[in-house]
């Protein structure tokens, strides 16, 4: 009885051939899917990282852009009612010793200059794009084209100009470090100001209606097509 007992439990702890056979496909199987796992981690972590270098890119290039734009509008605009401002918004707009040193340089003969002046100039950017751009050394060259509009006391102008701005990412901000003018300022016909004063020197409408009063010029020639008076008196008459 009791070998028998000993016989029944060793037979219920031994495992089957078929539980020999599958646990190794089993445990391929696992490893297989912990691997497949892991590499679709991988290839998704180096797309994700990939996707946000190019957004980085593409952000940074937008702010040197943006940079580029700003300071061609505040190199070209002066406002003689506020120099200060004027040398401000500059000094916001330029970096490196080029600029800077020139800025300081003219700053008096520039003052002088303007200072009661009435000159207000107002710069606008109508293209501009990166033609250069260096993310690791923080640099970006750009092609800007402005609108300059003069208000003078003698009269105003409009003048188009291309310039190429070299710049520096200095804290996150794109400064000018050098500007350079491209061929020459074209002068632009000024907007036609819809209140101004008609010229009384201007030649009339000849399709106007003439005043029916007015007295015949004797010296005028005669229109032989002209329909005649019946009552008009005649030399044969007298």
């Amino acid at each position: 009885m009791t070998d028998d007992a000993n016989e029944g439990d060793d037979t219920e702890l031994t495992p089957s051939p078929a539980t020999r056979r599958t646990s190794p496909v089993a445990l391929a199987i696992t490893a297989a899917a912990a691997a497949i796992a892991l590499v679709a981690a991988i290839v998704l972590g180096v797309f994700w990282f990939l996707a946000h270098q190019e957004s980085s890119a593409a952000s940074l290039r937008d702010d040197a852009l943006a940079g580029a734009r700003q300071a061609a509008i505040n190199l070209n605009s002066v406002d003689s009612n506020d120099l200060d401002k004027t040398f401000a918004d500059i000094e916001s707009s330029i970096t490196g010793d080029e600029l800077t040193n020139g800025l300081n340089d003219t700053r008096e003969q520039f003052r002088q200059q303007f200072a009661e002046s009435g000159v207000v100039t107002t710069a606008a950017v109508q293209h501009a794009t990166l033609v250069g751009f260096s993310e690791d050394e923080g640099t970006a060259q750009s092609l800007i084209v402005i609108t300059t509009d003069t208000a003078k006391p003698d009269g105003n102008e409009r003048y188009q100009s291309t310039l190429r701005l070299e710049l520096q990412d200095v804290d996150g901000t794109w400064k000018a470090t050098r500007i350079q003018p491209i061929g020459q300022r074209i002068p632009l016909e000024l907007p036609t100001d819809p209140n101004a004063a008609t010229d009384p020197n201007a030649a009339t409408d000849p399709a106007a209606p003439t005043d029916p009063a007015a007295p015949v010029d004797p010296a005028a020639p005669v229109d032989p097509a002209a329909p005649v008076d019946p009552a008009a008196p005649t030399d044969g008459g007298q």
